[in-house]
């Protein structure tokens, strides 16, 4: 049984051809959980960026719905008697499809490319059988909150830290008027936290479609915090998150002031992870996953996963794993490093 899979279509040529590799990579990940022994070929008849699954049996039910939120999926198709009959379109998002959209700002990263640094990690680690049910993701550098919007739109609970508390106020404005607007129910609260190191200010959503849904406790939560990324467990908890994806910074408009303790002739980069990645650890619950995307013209993938293997947690790695490196620009080649906490 043949399926088709219609991507998105991107504005940019040069990087339309880099999705489709992302797409094939992406895919072959959920397969592997989702349909076992599933075959994934470049589709050219159509003219069209697609790709084929082949399958000895059509896919089941849940394989297709969990295929929905593929991050470049643009609709599902089987092909019956040299036809395609359509047979799914991407999933309903459940706060609104343009939310991590609309905000345009300088350094923005992509809600898309975000959505697939996500699944990677929902599927490289051990809860995407609950992918339907409020999981926790953190962004510790979330900026402007994009990631925690996709985190939305999956229904799940989002937390996020950065440095940068115009951005967060920014993000919690936006965030605010558009719950008001699309007639949410919610609620926001303000609270600081004292920390061994200074002191954490937290913006706490709850919110819910209808005042039904909120009263009878299925309210969502988000919460911006103003702190560090190396303070993600002092102001979360430990063992709190399912996921910790992380579009880290690309050094084009950084320096060495984004790592502390970083010197002139060291590397800001490796200075951030081996001062953060312990804290995710720790903040992640066992079976959970950490994602990393960034720039590989400032640390090879390699390098990258031996911090991680060095602040103890599996690298995933082999195979569609080592599929997700693309160009984005002159300055940027960016890579995926994924790895989980086992214990």
């Amino acid at each position: 049984m043949r399926t088709i899979m219609l991507l998105w279509p991107h504005a940019n040529a040069r990087y339309q051809a880099e999705t489709v590799n992302l797409a094939e990579a992406e895919l072959g990940l959920m397969l592997e959980r989702l349909a076992p022994g599933a075959r994934i070929a470049r589709e050219t008849g159509l003219e069209l960026p697609a790709l084929a699954i082949d399958c000895d049996a059509p896919l089941g039910e849940d394989a297709i719905e969990a295929l929905r939120a593929h991050s470049l999926l643009y609709a599902l198709f089987e092909v019956r008697e040299g036809l395609l009959s359509p047979i799914a379109g991407r999933a309903v998002p459940r706060v609104g499809g343009d939310l991590p959209a609309i905000l345009k700002y300088k350094g923005k990263t992509n809600e898309l490319f975000l959505q697939l640094l996500i699944n990677a990690a929902l599927y490289g680690g051990d809860f995407w059988p609950r992918a339907k049910e409020p999981l926790r993701l953190l962004d510790p550098m979330c900026g402007r909150a994009t990631s925690l919007f996709v985190a939305a739109n999956y229904g799940w609970d989002a937390d996020g830290a950065d440095v940068d508390g115009g951005d967060l106020k920014e993000a919690e404005r936006f965030f605010k008027r558009y719950l008001e607007y699309h007639r949410f129910k919610h609620t926001l609260t303000r609270e600081s936290r004292t920390l061994k190191k200074g002191q954490a200010t937290v913006s706490r959503f709850e919110y819910a479609p209808d005042a039904a849904d909120f009263k009878a406790g299925r309210a969502s939560k988000l919460s911006l915090a103003h702190a560090d990324a190396s303070q993600a467990e002092a102001v979360f908890g430990k063992n709190a998150f399912h996921i910790v994806a992380c579009d880290l910074p690309y050094g084009v408009r950084h320096d060495a002031q984004l790592a502390r303790g970083a010197d002139r002739g060291g590397n800001w980069l490796e200075t951030l992870l081996r001062r953060t990645l312990p804290v995710w650890r720790a903040a992640l619950k066992p079976g959970g996953t950490v994602a990393v995307s960034f720039n590989a013209q400032n640390m090879r993938l390699d390098r990258v996963r031996g911090l991680m293997e060095d602040a103890g947690f599996e690298v995933l790695r082999g195979g569609r794993w080592d599929g997700f490196e693309h160009w984005v620009e002159q300055a940027i080649t960016r890579d995926i490093a994924v790895c989980k906490k086992t214990q």
